[in-house]
């Protein structure tokens, strides 16, 4: 009898562990893209418009645009506040950042290193970018909003078989009016 209540004890630790070291491992996770989520918002909500035809980094929109969001809406480009071509992206399971390697040098092609900023443990299942209010330029029919990025983040985090969905919307810092 007493054989059988230490047995017993001694399955009701063993599941208590591993439930807390799936757990800690689900909050660790969860903090890594709460940090990248954090991070690609602040630069993201300093965004600045393109507004010379000389710059070149966001090529497919253009002139009078905040932000271009790739066709397939895993990637999102922009000037930052210092004027340097900004881009984050989905690549190989892993959030990237590129950064223009100068502020005068803002076509794509000018990037330098890739810069993962999620950790090579995590596995990012999805990473999808939604725009709105990104035009105030030189049409018949601006939209007239401020601008705003929903992005979404979806992962499978180290040890844990769970996966872990991270949303957030930013507006742009600095009223957007028509310049």
């Amino acid at each position: 009898m007493l054989g059988l209540l230490g047995g017993a004890a001694f399955n009701l630790f063993v599941s208590a562990f591993s439930a807390q070291r799936n757990t800690l491992s689900i909050q660790k996770s969860t903090n890594q893209l709460s940090y990248v989520a954090e991070y690609t918002g602040r630069a993201l909500r300093q965004a600045t418009k393109e507004l010379r035809s000389s710059q070149q980094c966001l090529a497919n929109v253009g002139r009078g645009w905040n932000y271009e969001v790739s066709v397939g809406n895993d990637s999102i480009a922009f000037l930052d506040k210092q004027g340097f071509c900004r881009k984050f992206s989905l690549s190989a399971n892993q959030i990237v950042e590129q950064v223009a390697t100068s502020p005068d040098s803002h076509d794509a092609a000018n990037f330098g290193t890739t810069q993962p900023l999620t950790p090579s443990s995590m596995k990012v299942t999805n990473f999808r970018v939604v725009q709105r209010g990104a035009y105030q330029g030189d049409s018949i029919t601006p939209d007239n909003e401020q601008p705003r990025i929903t992005f979404v983040i979806e992962a499978e985090g180290e040890g844990s078989n769970a996966t872990i969905r991270i949303q957030t919307t930013i507006s742009q810092r600095n009223f957007d009016v028509q310049q």
